[in-house]
């Protein structure tokens, strides 16, 4: 019988959040959204799958950045790497797991 939910945890790791500052007008972000910074402001927007290394945190909550700027985000964990929301350029294993390079957040499926 399958679980009604997604596992988010794929390791040992405890989860570490802190607040995080959005860039604002971005439109809604979907928990376990990788995040970068703008390189501009160092405000927080959708990592844009283009460079290993870039996304430094996850999304904890849903945020509609119209409405707000300000929310929580994982900053240190091992997370199910099924369970996060990818941009959709993004599908190999090396591209998602190098993502975090250099963060707390690190990715791996849940067999692992």
């Amino acid at each position: 019988m399958s679980a009604p939910y997604v596992e988010m945890i794929a390791g040992t790791e405890q989860l570490v959040s802190t607040m995080g500052i959005y860039v604002s007008g971005k439109g809604v972000v979907e928990p376990l959204t990788p995040l970068m910074q703008d390189a501009t402001t160092g405000a927080l927007l959708l990592w844009d799958g283009e460079k290993p290394g870039q996304a430094v945190y996850l999304s904890a909550l849903t945020v509609d950045t119209a409405l707000r700027t300000v929310a929580q985000v994982y900053k240190c964990g091992v997370f199910n790497i099924d369970a996060v929301k990818w941009p959709e350029s993004v599908t190999t294993q090396v591209a998602k797991i190098g993502a975090f390079v250099g963060s707390g957040i690190s990715v791996q499926p849940l067999s692992y």
